[in-house]
């Protein structure tokens, strides 16, 4: 047998944790991943989507007039993004394609120009240029652009994501979330002109929130990834965006979504429970019976590039020059955008507290501050900056020199190179970032000095780079103090600590994050193919069966079936629609129709008492009415003296849970916790859970159902399926037609049984004298969800307004 490769033992480890973490999703879906690792080596097609392409385009001088032909060149910025994408694009065992917005192009002269008035020729043109470097361009209008980019994105989603109110930015335009949806769909449609089946889509960022959904409809079983670089912010302020649901919903859309960081990915899950009632786990979420993964891959940077970049004789030749320019100085770097999250304020106040601490590091240290534009103009923040930065050169610099060296505009990468190869320290103190990149670059850089890096806790590189020291950029003092523990390290200590950075910066490169994710995508997939796919209700061969057949058997759930679930459970009113086409169908001799619900006697005969001929079923399969008679209660003989200890037990969270309620029926009790606070009602509901599995359950015969956002405990021998093999009676062979709805977990009873009656009426016709050796498709059981849902139901309709229409269909039909 073949000795098994790393490769290998990966695949295989990726296959288990992904089927074990996930379990309320892909129970049980892989039972030998050892033998599926290859799944995860077969070369697939990536398309990588990002809201500009990493390519520029400018006119060719050979071409100065339309037509024009094209020199593509990179684009600056998101250089570890691009990076990651680019080595799955250089990888011969992938196929990759990159997906964005072209965004403008120069002409001969180096303006740059909107791609709007160009011939179709030239654009044409744009894209045979660009698929020599597997692109594919979007091209957006120049209205559009600014209101989805530099209104909606820049505006709005970037301040909110960073902790800033979208309110203080500027005044908000109506446009903008028109455009940003606009552009999301535009981005769709050009996707789809080049997806093909099995291919995997990557979305990045929070510029194309919406399109993982706008993807989802138009391929239900595609697998699509989406990748978050900036932060996610706390629920409490997500919650006061107005579109909210609208972009959770979106990024809902996908089948994986990452975060950089734990605390991201948690702040997702709150604000998925809080604004859409969803419930989750830490790895997941459970979007309506479809299980959307959550996961952290901490983003790195091509760090063999920063690498060899670092030894260039260009670079080589700048840091003996700054060299000579600080000689006896310690330099102390910071790189950072002109924005208020960057900290450059907290920085500048902590240097002037270092100097009026330590006196001994004044004319000794200087601080080397680069900025570069942020997302927006601020200028009360660059005043203050500029303030700043003459108050500490007037109180502690000289003719000769200024302790902080203020450098505001993009910077050679020569000159950065240089910069962090010479540096004492690194001092990044962001009061909010996605994956601070600069200190992973320095970290590179340092591989001769071995100088400390300092860095602020709320970076999302902080819960990787252990060997730094952490600060809160908001205690200046406590900056100033860790400054000078740095630069009092012992030489022994440096090394121990760098070694611990360099180690995982070179291990966890960009290329790693790409190749994680995308693995951990694929396992997904994989962890769940086995669960079949429900497909869509065919209405025309429900009805064609509905049509010939002499004897039919309906049974319908009512809440989520009937009816849309509601907040305050006595809103859930029959339609008129549904009470006509329920009428028509019980005036027919051929129907015999019958509501199974959870609902107690008098709802179902308040609701539905005006329908002649229809058959009730109440507290989940406790009582049951046929056309014409009485109620009977199917557990007389049953003793209650469980509900009191059960009543108490439901009387105890209730007090202690704000927006809960009892509804005691007269077989079952349910706590009900739709309208509590969400997360507290989901912690309290398994404490409920737990304490009733010790005291009640283990000694009585009842069970605990676990319904939307409800615990009913019942008697054990209660449930729906037992009212299905009742209403099928002893010789269900007798029905021509049978059709059941149903959209929660109890109605999973009815399905169930109806399976086990449809395969042993098919053994008997396989063992008996009838030739036919299959069963005829009149069994059909309906659930109410998205397509992947994952039920016992043969067919699916995504809500009740399906099922009603399929009533309706029914009894039109003569």
């Amino acid at each position: 047998m073949p000795k098994k490769t790393a490769l290998d033992e990966s695949a295989d480890l990726r296959l288990q944790v992904v089927s074990l973490s996930r379990n309320d999703s892909f129970a049980g879906a892989v039972s030998h991943p050892q033998n599926k690792h290859a799944e995860l080596k077969k070369p697939v097609r990536i398309v990588a989507v990002t809201h500009f392409l990493p390519f520029a385009v400018s006119v060719s001088k050979e071409t100065p007039n339309e037509p024009h032909q094209w020199n593509v060149t990179r684009r600056r910025g998101h250089t570890a993004m691009y990076a990651g994408i680019r080595s799955l694009v250089e990888n011969p065992g992938t196929n990759c394609m990159q997906l964005g917005w072209i965004g403008y192009y120069q002409d001969i002269n180096g303006n740059e120009h909107t791609c709007d008035s160009l011939s179709h020729e030239s654009r044409f043109n744009i894209v045979k240029a660009l698929e020599k470097h597997h692109a594919v361009p979007v091209f957006i209008d120049k209205d559009d652009a600014h209101g989805h980019y530099e209104g909606y994105s820049k505006q709005i989603l970037w301040p909110l994501f960073h902790y800033m109110s979208w309110s203080d930015s500027h005044p908000v335009q109506p446009n903008w979330w028109n455009s940003y949806q606009k552009v999301n769909k535009l981005f769709a449609t050009a996707l789809a002109s080049i997806y093909k089946d099995g291919d995997i889509i990557w979305v990045h960022d929070y510029h194309l929130l919406l399109l993982p959904e706008l993807l989802r409809s138009m391929y239900p079983l595609a697998t699509i990834g989406f990748f978050l670089h900036s932060p996610f912010p706390s629920s409490e302020l997500f919650r006061s965006l107005p579109h909210r649901k609208d972009i959770l919903s979106g990024m809902l859309g996908s089948t994986s979504i990452g975060f950089q960081t734990y605390s991201y990915a948690r702040h997702f899950l709150s604000s998925c429970t809080r604004v859409l009632g969803l419930e989750s786990t830490p790895t997941g979420i459970d979007n309506k019976g479809s299980m959307v993964s959550i996961g952290v891959f901490p983003i790195g940077i091509d760090s063999k590039s920063v690498q060899k970049r670092r030894s260039l004789p260009s670079v080589q030749a700048k840091m003996k020059s700054l060299r000579e320019m600080f000689a006896n100085k310690l330099i102390i770097i910071g790189r950072d955008r002109l924005d208020e999250v960057a900290g450059i304020r907290q920085k500048l106040e902590a240097f002037e507290r270092l100097l009026e601490m330590y006196p001994k590091y004044q004319n000794n240290v200087v601080l080397i501050q680069v900025t570069q534009p942020g997302q927006t103009r601020q200028p009360k923040l660059e005043a203050k900056i500029s303030e700043l930065v003459t108050s500490i050169n007037s109180n502690y610099g000289s003719l000769e020199f200024m302790p902080v060296l203020y450098h505001h505009t993009f910077l050679d990468a020569d000159e950065y190179m240089a910069l962090l190869n010479i540096a004492d320290l690194c001092l990044i103190t962001v009061i909010r970032d996605g994956m601070n990149t600069g200190s992973l670059e320095y970290v590179v850089c340092q591989q001769d000095k071995h100088s400390p890096l300092i860095l602020s806790e709320f970076t999302g590189t902080a819960g990787s780079v252990s060997g730094a020291i952490q600060i809160n950029p908001w205690d200046y003092e406590a900056v100033a103090q860790a400054i000078d523990t740095a630069f009092s390290m012992s030489p022994e200590e440096k090394t121990v600590r760098y070694e611990q950075m360099f180690k995982h910066v070179m291990s966890h490169d960009a290329q790693y994050w790409a190749n994680a994710f995308i693995e951990d995508l694929r396992a997904t997939v994989l962890a769940g193919q086995n669960n079949t796919e429900t497909p869509s209700l065919d209405l025309a061969l429900i009805a064609k069966e509905f049509k010939k057949a002499k004897r039919r058997l309906i049974m319908l759930d009512y809440d989520g079936t009937l009816t849309p679930i509601t907040n305050i459970p006595a809103q859930a009113l029959p339609p008129p629609e549904m009470l006509a086409a329920l009428q028509k169908l019980c005036a027919d001799p051929r129907n015999f129709v019958c509501v199974i619900s959870g609902r107690d006697r008098q709802f179902l005969e308040l609701h539905l008492n005006t329908i002649k001929g229809l058959a009730l079923s109440g507290e989940h399969g406790s009582f049951i009415r046929y056309p014409g008679g009485e109620w009977i209660n199917l557990l007389d003989q049953m003793d209650m003296g469980w509900k009191d200890e059960v009543l108490s037990i439901f009387e105890f969270f209730t007090e202690r849970t704000a927006g809960s309620t009892i509804e005691a029926k007269e077989t079952s009790i349910t706590w009900h916790f739709r309208n509590t606070d969400p997360e507290y009602g989901e912690f309290q509901a398994k404490e409920c859970m737990s304490h009733l599995e010790d005291s009640v359950v283990s000694k009585l015969p009842v069970e605990i159902l676990v319904g939307k956002k409800c615990l009913e405990v019942r008697p054990i021998s209660v449930n729906k399926g037992e009212i299905v093999k009742r209403l099928m009676g002893t010789h269900p062979e007798q029905w021509d037609f049978v059709a059941c709805a149903g959209d929660d977990k109890t109605d999973e009873d009815m399905f169930r049984a109806l399976r086990t009656m449809q395969r042993s009426i098919g053994q008997q016709r396989v063992n008996g004298s009838d030739s036919s050796s299959q069963v005829p498709p009149h069994y059909f059981t309906i659930t109410v969800g998205p397509v992947d849902k994952k039920s016992a139901a043969a067919w699916h309709v995504t809500s009740s307004h399906k099922v009603i229409e399929t009533l309706i269909e029914l009894a039109a039909t003569e």
